[in-house]
């Protein structure tokens, strides 16, 4: 098993919690770490295969990040390339359709969509 709680320790405390008080660069840091570690010990992380929710939930998510569109428009690239870089890294991508197993979303298009992030990605993993 990898461990990694040394690099996510802050003077001995590791962080608790459903999100993580780190800057995205300490984030890709510490993933990095964690992915190299995994392929030299040949663990392969793998990606969902398919869409875990129920159609009733994609229109409900697909309502919500309409109306995040339709109230903030979209976002510049750089702030897309960052959040379609998250998904792509994500277990919860789907890499053959680039869909969202959580949401059912499509992320090519849906990380354009301007709004609160953490209303958009329903892991919250998105910073901005």
């Amino acid at each position: 098993m990898i461990s990694i709680v040394k690099e996510l320790s802050c003077d001995g405390v590791a962080p608790t919690g459903p999100c993580s008080a780190w800057p995205k660069k300490r984030h890709d840091e510490i993933m990095a770490i964690v992915e190299e570690r995994a392929r030299s010990q040949g663990v392969i992380v793998e990606h969902a295969k398919e869409v875990n929710v129920s159609a009733t939930t994609m229109v409900g998510g697909l309502l919500k990040t309409a109306g995040q569109a339709i109230m903030n428009g979209k976002v510049s690239e750089e702030i897309r390339n960052e959040r379609y870089d998250t998904c792509k890294a994500c277990p919860f991508f789907i890499e053959d359709s680039k869909r969202c197993s959580e949401c059912g979303c499509f992320m090519e298009a849906k990380t354009w969509v301007g709004g609160d992030p953490n209303m958009l990605c329903p892991k919250q993993k998105w910073s901005r």
